[in-house]
């Protein structure tokens, strides 16, 4: 007796492989989608620990000059850029006495959720924020727990689209049974049309079972291969563009000896700063710094051990100032640093004579006849703005002669300390 099959209450073997493939397929999603969100989760975790430790490290040593000046506007901007840009939920400086400093708190998307996850994941990081080997507070960070919420969106939404795209790649597979010729064609033109607008270059097509069909495949991807090496060394040349431009902008702004800024890049800081104070009715200092003695160390020792003085004085400078401060050498032995802005007007003599006693420090020098230990000295002259003048100009032209007047008084009143011979080679 004939049997139409397709009047038969049987399952086609179409139909059974499809609900066959679905199947594996959507189990094999779930099981390899779940595995990954989870690791996922953990990997971003542990890398969200890992940067907030090493941002807590770099903050609690950024802060070390408001901690110490007790600057509590200064410190409150800096948790905030720290927290903008290190993705913080909260940041906040604790003082050795145990009173907060300054505190940032961002504002959460999802109060809710980012609690649980909170509490389930927590994302915290603690320095100690040193001065003179001292203990002087503590930073303490709140990671932002949103990306983690985020990331586990996107994973539940690719999981989706995963088991979407296996349910129409299993429809496709069937449908191949009937279609051995027309269905390869249609999925070679798709793609391709994909590759077209999508400029997915890093795309490749499936081959078939069809001998005309597969040779279009791999020529298409051999095709797509010289495309995509193409592209590869037209993004190599773009990059060492913008490194070498990067570089040549960095060079130009940059003492090539001491590493500070020059006297190019410090005018055009110190030109929008004083910009800056007029219109926003605030305060700076200028601090025109000369190294005492410096043409006896060159005489006496050569211009080597000249550099390595001033290479010294200018890292002992910038260690004495805020992060966000200017140092930069105008040439010979003349450094210059901008405090901007400048809270109080005590703050500046307490800033000059911190580099006075840092600069004071002794320096093991090795020349020719062995080494030498010399006590570099500064001299140091303080103008004010709006105090001292409104102009780069009136500004630097009082603290040279403040910086003078300093050296002068100095001549009259100390003796000059010898340099002494530690140890000869």
């Amino acid at each position: 007796m004939n049997t139409d099959l397709r009047s038969s209450p049987l399952p086609s073997v179409a139909s059974v492989l499809r609900r066959a493939q679905l199947r594996v397929a959507f189990l094999t999603l779930l099981v390899v989608g779940s595995v990954l969100i989870v690791g996922m989760l953990v990997s971003l975790r542990l890398n969200q620990l890992k940067h907030l430790n090493l941002a807590a490290q770099s903050l609690a040593y950024t802060s070390e000059a408001t901690v110490v000046f007790r600057d509590a506007h200064s410190a409150t901007e800096l948790l905030a850029d720290a927290g903008a840009r290190d993705e913080l939920a909260g940041a906040r400086i604790v003082l050795a006495s145990g009173a907060t400093l300054a505190q940032w708190q961002r504002q959460t998307r999802w109060p809710r959720l980012e609690a649980v996850v909170d509490t389930l994941l927590p994302l915290h990081a603690e320095a100690e924020i040193r001065f003179q080997s001292q203990v002087v507070g503590r930073l303490q960070l709140r990671g932002d727990v949103a990306p983690l919420l985020v990331a586990l969106g996107w994973s539940l939404a690719a999981a989706a689209l995963g088991m979407l795209l296996s349910g129409e790649a299993v429809m496709l597979m069937t449908r191949r049974l009937t279609q051995m010729i027309e269905a390869p064609l249609i999925d070679l033109a798709a793609q391709s049309r994909y590759v077209r607008e999508a400029r997915a270059y890093g795309t490749r097509v499936q081959g078939a079972s069809i001998r005309e069909i597969d040779a279009l495949a791999n020529d298409l991807n051999a095709l797509l291969d010289e495309v995509q090496a193409h592209e590869a060394e037209l993004l190599h040349r773009h990059e060492a563009l913008q490194s070498d431009h990067a570089d040549l902008a960095e060079r130009a702004s940059r003492d090539s000896l001491t590493g500070v800024a020059n006297r190019a890049h410090f005018e055009r800081r110190l030109d929008e700063a004083l910009a800056r104070a007029e219109a926003g009715g605030t305060r700076l200092a200028l601090l025109f710094i000369d190294a005492d003695r410096f043409k006896q160390i060159n005489d006496q020792h050569g211009h080597e051990a000249g550099d390595q003085v001033l290479i010294a004085l200018a890292q002992r400078v910038r260690s004495a100032v805020r992060e966000h401060d200017l140092v930069a050498r105008l040439g010979g032995d003349e450094f210059v640093v901008l405090i901007e802005p400048l809270r109080h007007a005590d703050d500046a003599p307490r800033v000059t004579q911190q580099i006075e006693a840092l600069v004071a420090r002794p320096l093991a020098l090795p020349t020719v006849a062995g080494t030498i230990e010399i006590t570099p000295g500064v001299s140091v002259g303080l103008s004010l703005y709006p105090e001292h003048g409104r102009s780069a100009e009136a500004l630097l032209r009082h603290a040279d002669e403040s910086m003078y007047r300093r050296k002068r008084v100095r001549r009259l009143n100390l003796a000059e300390p010898a340099v002494s011979d530690v140890s000869k080679d």
